[in-house]
């Protein structure tokens, strides 16, 4: 095989490699968002469930529904 063969052969390898490399970036890429999408998903619904079972605690309830209250009547007021 000629120099200029082989020359030629290891650049169109290495731009398929280059390729291939880029196509495992985009890969690698969306991977990483859906398992931030699910991480975030998994940390909302615990909040949610906190929330439900603190809301579940009448004493809890009373304490939301007295500061909901008390900032409306201030906003009357102004």
């Amino acid at each position: 095989m000629k120099s200029k063969d082989k020359a030629r052969l290891l650049e169109e390898r290495m731009q398929l490699l280059e390729v291939e490399a880029g196509l495992q970036r985009v890969a690698l890429g969306a991977t990483f968002a859906k398992w931030q999408e699910r991480r975030l998903l998994a940390v909302g619904s615990t909040v949610v469930t906190w929330g439900w079972r603190l809301l579940a605690i009448p004493r809890i309830r009373w304490l939301v529904a007295a500061t909901v209250l008390s900032k409306l009547r201030k906003r009357r007021k102004h």
